[in-house]
């Protein structure tokens, strides 16, 4: 099992074409998890809520259970990163898809929108294979893309980039 980071400016898509991605793969019966990495700082438990307290107590880890779901909040560390989240906790999936994670080492796929006004992130990014395109890219874009082997989806391909992620996570 190897992870997927899906990257791209802010507002490009990102979240959507994940959604639709994990849909198509579970039609072929691919198991998929998903870490999501913020480069901000929020709150991910709810103030004020039992899990929240214990946690600014000091407990660590805490747990939530329900009866269809479970959390685990971990202080985030040094050594704590999506990579070694997925080494863990991820070991019965056969794709990991990581949102965002600009830094991380592994092989990328770029979300790209025209209407969010800025350049690809592959002019800059390592490791991006595939770019995911709304249609309307610049000539030298594609002429970039094209030069330096990164594969070239438009956003309605979805089953393609299923299939392509299935190829290269292999």
């Amino acid at each position: 099992m190897k992870p997927i980071q899906i990257i791209g400016q802010p507002g490009c898509g990102k979240t959507t074409l994940i959604v639709e991605i994990i849909k198509q793969l579970l039609k072929k019966n691919i198991k998929v998890g998903t870490i999501k990495h913020s480069a901000h700082d929020h709150e991910l438990d709810k103030p004020g809520k039992d899990s929240y307290l214990h946690r600014t107590a000091g407990a660590a880890p805490v747990s939530m259970i329900t009866k269809n779901m479970a959390a685990i909040y971990l202080p985030n560390k040094k050594d704590l990163s999506p990579q070694t989240l997925f080494e863990k906790y991820y070991t019965g999936v056969d794709i990991v898809l990581i949102e965002g994670w600009i830094s991380g080492p592994y092989d990328k796929i770029e979300v790209w929108r025209n209407e969010c006004g800025r350049l690809p992130l592959f002019y800059e990014i390592k490791n991006v294979k595939a770019f995911v395109h709304d249609g309307q890219c610049n000539p030298t874009d594609i002429g970039f893309a094209k030069k330096n082997c990164i594969t070239l989806f438009k956003r309605s391909d979805l089953l393609q980039i299923a299939d392509y992620l299935m190829k290269i996570v292999v």
